[in-house]
């Protein structure tokens, strides 16, 4: 037996000037079980998943996500609400169990750039309808535009990279990295990756990745679609499969 899971990873590019609602209605229409966003704004999360306190038939009807976790929120200190973050966000038929910033990631950095490290990443742990657990994580990357950012940029995949080696699959995750390490070797991204994760599916500086436990049994990069709403990365989408025990 498997379940047929349906990701989507995507830098929803949540800047005042983009399109809300596209952005929205482009995610209601390719109905993801799980989406891993970056670059994220409170104002475009909240409108994934309309507060409950809203007339429960409205509530039920409009919104896209379940539950989700969004980086921003959870770090310590909390961020502004202008900083853009990562999300993980859910359908009712999985359940949220834990989410999490990379506290534990042994990141090569100190105060006061570590918040903004942290806040650039977002892991949580979900149920599936079988009772399988996964765990599904969102990453949105340092810009190495000479040094130190190509420093802090390797810092960043570097530690995500040996955090995953302790993760048992299943695992998901969505990044989008930024332009390809100078040197040419990336501890997340290969060639040689130190962490037990495939990739799946890729565009530009987007990346998405599963663990082998994970059957890849489509994938698209819709590129003209997120560019329409207001992105200028495109929309990775993948269905996957999950053997059950």
């Amino acid at each position: 037996m498997s379940v047929r899971i349906r990701v989507v990873s995507w830098n929803v590019d949540s800047r005042p000037t983009g399109l809300l609602d596209a952005k929205v209605e482009l995610l209601r229409r390719l109905q993801p079980d799980l989406a891993l966003l970056q670059e994220i704004g409170r104002p475009v999360y909240r409108a994934l998943l309309p507060h409950p306190s809203a007339h429960q038939r409205m509530h039920r009807r409009s919104r896209v996500f379940a539950w989700g976790a969004l980086s921003t929120d959870l770090g310590n200190p909390r961020a502004s609400e202008y900083r853009l973050g990562c999300a993980v966000l859910g359908v009712a038929s999985t359940a949220l169990l834990d989410a999490q910033v990379l506290q534990q990631a042994p990141f090569d950095v100190r105060d006061p750039v570590r918040p903004g490290f942290l806040w650039r990443t977002v892991a949580a742990q979900a149920a599936l309808s079988t009772g399988d657990l996964l765990t599904v994580c969102s990453f949105h990357g340092r810009q190495p535009a000479g040094q130190p950012a190509a420093a802090l940029r390797r810092a960043f995949h570097t530690g995500i990279a040996t955090w995953l080696t302790g993760v048992p699959g299943p695992v998901v995750f969505g990044i989008d990295a930024g332009p390809p390490a100078p040197e040419g070797t990336d501890p997340l991204l290969g060639p040689g990756p130190v962490h037990h994760l495939n990739p799946v599916l890729s565009a530009g500086y987007d990346h998405l990745w599963a663990t082998p436990e994970l059957e890849v049994l489509a994938a698209e990069r819709l590129s003209d679609e997120a560019a329409a709403a207001g992105s200028d990365h495109a929309l990775l989408l993948a269905d996957l499969a999950l053997r059950s025990p």
